[in-house]
């Protein structure tokens, strides 16, 4: 018998994903007294963050693709 562990992606997690986000934007939401010169310097950070990702997996692409088949 294959039975397999059951995960949160499958249909009927909707209650466990509420609370999971819920939880997500009650950790990432700053404090209203975070002054704007840091909430620049965490948004500057994210997005350089994201660059560096997508760099990444664009060079990571591009090797891919290079190879000879």
């Amino acid at each position: 018998m294959n039975t397999r562990p059951r995960t949160l992606l499958e249909p009927g997690h909707e209650a466990e994903w509420a609370v999971l986000n819920e939880e997500k934007r009650r950790a990432l939401t700053p404090p209203a007294d975070t002054p704007v010169e840091e909430l620049l310097r965490q948004g500057q950070h994210l997005s350089r963050q994201a660059f560096m990702l997508l760099r990444a997996v664009e060079r990571a692409e591009n090797e891919r693709t290079a190879r000879p088949a």
